[in-house]
């Protein structure tokens, strides 16, 4: 089995990636820092009949799953991420590449 994590989603972090703080809703769990490749304006585009529609302008952060802690093993919705002294929500959570997840902000 091709090991997606290591060889695309870690080469992309360690171009692409930013600093981090992720501070988890529930304040029983600590902040701690990842790294993340933060798109301000993502542009998901959908292909229909040879042509292209874009169809939403997102606020995006790709992480690792391999970057949170044991005691905090995944995003959760309604978490939030400081980057660059900016904090966004975590809105929605989906699935991308394996090993990873790509996060729905909003800008608090």
């Amino acid at each position: 089995m091709f090991d997606f994590d290591n060889f695309v989603n870690k080469p992309n972090m360690e171009i692409f990636g930013r600093p981090v703080t992720y501070r988890p809703k529930n304040t029983a769990h600590p902040a701690f820092a990842i790294t993340g490749d933060f798109h301000e304006s993502y542009m998901e585009v959908e292909l229909r009949n040879a042509g292209a529609d874009i169809s939403a302008a997102q606020i995006v952060l790709f992480v690792r799953l391999i970057d949170f802690p044991e005691s905090y093993p995944e995003p959760k919705q309604g978490d939030y991420v400081e980057i660059w002294g900016v904090t966004y929500q975590v809105m929605n959570i989906e699935h991308h590449i394996p090993g990873s997840r790509k996060l729905v902000l909003h800008e608090e």
